[in-house]
């Protein structure tokens, strides 16, 4: 006859049962329970003490970890467990000796020498970090943590063609491993990887694929390496372009326009290069020609082409010049496609490489329920059809928490209502970080220490100005973090609840706002982030001390600021744009834009189409067109945190920044960035990117 369990071990068992649910608090009060009973009971120590470390209370964690290791010595988990802990309080001396401790009682706890490694890479100690990660693969050939952890430390040596095998090794275990498509992602948008004897094209060529293919990650950035590994012969294509043979019966040609990769990259990713825009602007006016030509079979041969012509154009907003010829043609085929009852597929994937489906009533009407056994068509109507009514249903539900009275204000509104910027389809997937690791993490070499970190696991975050969402999803990134975006266009604010309801966020409150009314935003944040918005204002000064007031005492300020050394070519392009009278139009700006790509002598004009703004309508509004703009030098940058009594605490990124790297390898001021920027005038060419927090008195 069995014994029947104790109540001990039925409350143990419903104890470790909700801590495998995550259900922390339930398994917390059982494990205590049992613990009332029996103070030795070592598993419910060891355990509670192990739940507190996933939960970050780690006060509680290390005094059980250490009542577990008084009672069993021996317990390698409990030694790995309280590593964890020291690691995360920052005292790595104690978190070493409690890893090394783990492995002299269990030599193959391959958790224990990952652990180990990343305490050493810490250290910056990265040859004993590398081994540590290579023996926990070894223990564990199926070590994901490991694998990830060894690629940095090659990515980090310049080592691509080892972090590459070692991302492939984990995607393979998880093809869905957030962590390792992120960091290969990093690799990728290396050009230089083209040229690294080591690495095959071809299975380079392979791995952008895997990625372009992939919905969770931001294209643009690896549109550059992407193209270098097209058969794209620039010499071959500027021939054609300047010739009048056809493009579309070119062998050359037709092997590009069935290129996956190309393909995916004009459905996913603005194009920023100059001869592809030439050549997609000659091939686009070649098709429509063709389709009144009656010459179908050179078209329906390259129709997942066209489609993906169609996207490209969206994304750019329609910002390819075209010609009388062609407006004729255009028309003609709006009439047709609107008076047609049937709808033929190929006719309105050339008009939708021309103008937005959703302009026409009766196009839009005819294709907002039509259903393609094309895949690639049916995502074209879902992008110019249905998910800007969607944006126009969000916009209702969007508060409207201050009136826009400043002139100013009100004219950039106007700008941003009719063009939202940036246009963007996919961003990468979140990997949420506290936020003062991330912060530390972004600001290296310069580091910050607060004492009440505590305050920071749960942030409340403003992005002010927030734009069409795309910077909602690095703010993303911090965990447990409530976010509040407020923007001045209703557009582009119903652009971003619409990708944040796409990206499933649920933890942001979106209102419709000018920074300079918020005077009276009965809120405070832990951390605004307001960047490229305050430039844009009649008085940026102005508008920094209203977002400091909203900010909490040991709050944190990222800011976002143009450089008037990095932007001479942009003070030539406003020059150029006012003496030929270029009005903020469409219109004009193709033309404006025709006129910079076929500028010859003016070196810093020439300048601009290398800028990835260049390239959609709303970017080029914002790049050169814009009806407010104010440039800064560091000097001045210097003189305005002095005067609000701010600290300044780095630059977002400054290992991105090829001079950085050359000048700097320990804590940065502003003014030795002052002296790097007189000598590398293109240092801060997008703008200056800071952190700040006001000083204590």
């Amino acid at each position: 006859m069995q014994n029947k369990p104790s109540l001990i071990d039925e409350t143990f068992a419903l104890a470790v049962q909700n801590h495998k649910k995550n259900n922390f608090k339930i398994s917390e009060d059982l494990y205590k329970k049992i613990l009332k009973k029996n103070p030795n009971h070592f598993e419910s120590i060891f355990l509670l003490g192990s739940l507190f470390v996933q939960i970050k209370n780690f006060d509680e964690a290390k005094k059980f970890l250490n009542n577990a290791i008084k009672l069993k010595p021996n317990h390698a988990d409990a030694h790995n467990n309280l590593g964890v802990v020291y690691g995360e309080l920052e005292e790595y001396k104690k978190a070493k000796h409690s890893y090394q401790e783990a492995i002299k009682i269990n030599p193959v706890h391959a958790d224990a020498y990952n652990n180990l490694g990343n305490i050493f890479k810490v250290l910056e100690e990265f040859n004993e970090a590398g081994n540590c990660y290579e023996k926990a693969i070894k223990i564990n050939p199926g070590h994901i943590d490991a694998y990830n952890n060894l690629a940095t430390i090659f990515k980090e040596n310049g080592k691509y063609l080892k972090a590459l095998r070692c991302y492939e090794k984990v995607i393979s275990i998880d093809k869905n491993n957030t962590r390792s498509i992120n960091n290969l992602c990093t690799i990728l948008r290396k050009p230089e990887l083209n040229s690294n004897p080591e690495i095959d094209k071809n299975h380079l060529k392979k791995l952008l694929l895997l990625i372009f293919k992939r919905n969770d990650i931001g294209h643009r950035d690896m549109f550059l390496t992407a193209k270098l590994l097209l058969k794209f012969e620039e010499n071959e294509i500027t021939k054609l372009i300047n010739s009048n043979s056809s493009l579309l019966q070119n062998k050359f040609i037709q092997n590009l326009l069935g290129d996956e990769l190309f393909l995916l990259m004009l459905q996913k990713c603005l194009n920023v290069n100059l001869l592809l825009e030439k050549f997609l602007t000659k091939l686009r006016s070649e098709i429509i020609i063709t389709l009144f030509n009656k010459k179908n079979h050179l078209l329906k041969n390259n129709f997942d082409f066209i489609v993906s012509l169609a996207e490209q154009c969206f994304l750019n907003e329609y910002v390819y010049i075209h010609s009388k010829k062609e407006n004729e043609n255009i028309n003609r085929l709006i009439n047709k496609i609107e008076n047609d009852k049937e709808i033929n597929e190929l006719e309105v994937a050339i008009l939708g490489c021309y103008m937005h489906l959703h302009s026409s009533k009766s196009i839009k009407n005819k294709l907002l329920n039509y259903k393609s056994k094309n895949i690639l068509f049916d995502d074209l109507i879902a992008m110019q059809i249905r998910e800007p009514l969607r944006e126009k249903e969000l916009t209702v539900s969007i508060k409207t928490l201050t009136k826009v009275t400043d002139e100013v204000s009100k004219k950039v509104k106007d700008q941003y209502e009719k063009y939202p910027y940036p246009r963007w389809r996919y961003a990468y997937k979140n990997m949420p970080q506290n936020f003062l690791f991330h912060l530390n993490s972004r600001i290296k070499p310069n580091k910050i220490t607060i004492k009440n970190k505590k305050k920071f696991s749960k942030p409340d975050v403003l992005v002010a100005g927030c734009g069409t969402g795309n910077h909602i999803c690095l703010v993303e990134n911090y965990l447990n973090a409530n976010i509040v975006g407020v923007d001045l266009s209703i557009a582009s604010l119903a652009y971003a609840k619409r990708k944040a309801e796409e990206l499933n966020f649920k933890n942001i409150e979106f209102f419709q706002a000018d920074i300079l009314q918020l005077e009276n935003f009965n809120r405070k944040f832990d951390i605004i982030e307001c960047v490229g918005v305050l430039h844009h204002m009649d008085d940026p000064l102005k508008g920094m001390k209203i977002l400091l007031n909203l900010l909490q005492p040991d709050g944190f300020l990222k800011v976002g600021l143009y450089s008037e050394i990095a932007r001479s070519d942009i003070v030539k392009a406003r020059e150029f744009i006012k003496k030929n009278d270029f009005k903020n139009t469409l219109e004009d700006i193709r033309s404006c834009r025709q006129m910079i790509m076929d500028e010859n002598k003016d070196l810093i004009l020439k300048k601009i189409p290398n800028r990835f703004d260049f390239y959609s309508t709303s970017s080029v509004r914002d790049l050169i067109f814009h009806v407010k703009e104010h440039r800064f030098k560091l000097s001045q940058i210097l003189k305005i945190l002095k005067n609000l009594n701010l600290e300044f605490l780095g630059f977002n990124e400054p290992h991105n920044n090829k001079k950085f790297n050359i000048n700097y390898k320990n804590n940065v001021s502003l003014s030795e960035w002052d002296l790097l920027e007189k000598n590398y005038p293109d240092s801060f060419g997008g703008m200056y990117n800071f952190w700040v927090r006001k000083k204590n008195n």
